[in-house]
Order: structure tokens, then C-alpha cells, then sequence
């Protein structure tokens, strides 16, 4: 088992978007919460940081993602 494997699918898929980040070709919304899909309080953890005007990059256990954008919304 490598050091990489006991990280969390959230975390690998964050420090991936870092390095591409760095490189300039990151796919991923620059103000973005990375957070494990089977994580217990996903729920509460997504409205939290929508409530923070974050995105949320959703991780799957295989490492895909699906990205969530915060509303704006007139008041």
C-alpha cells in the first residue's frame, strides 16, 4: 500500500487540481470545496459550502467527479 492510497478520494482528486492549477489547465472551478461522495453528512457538508458561494467538486470512491455550482440568486 502506497501513502497515496490511504488519502481520501476528495483529497487526491484536490491536490491532482492543484498541480493542474499550477500548470494553468485546471478543470475545476477556482473557489471549489473537494468533498468524498460516501462521506457520512455529505448532505450538510454540499449546503455549507453552497452557503459560502463555493462550488463543490463531488468525489466518487473511483475518483470521478461531478461539480455542483452555486446558485446566485437576486434579493
Amino acid at each position: 500500500m502506497n501513502a497515496d492510497s490511504s488519502r481520501s478520494p476528495a483529497a487526491r482528486v484536490m491536490d491532482e487540481a492543484i498541480d493542474l492549477a499550477l500548470e494553468g489547465r485546471s478543470p475545476y472551478p477556482e473557489h471549489a470545496a473537494f468533498i468524498d461522495a460516501d462521506a457520512p453528512g455529505v448532505g450538510g457538508e454540499i449546503r455549507e459550502a453552497a452557503d459560502e458561494g463555493l462550488s463543490v467538486v463531488l468525489v466518487a470512491a473511483d475518483g470521478s467527479t461531478t461539480i455542483l455550482r452555486p446558485q446566485l440568486t437576486a434579493h
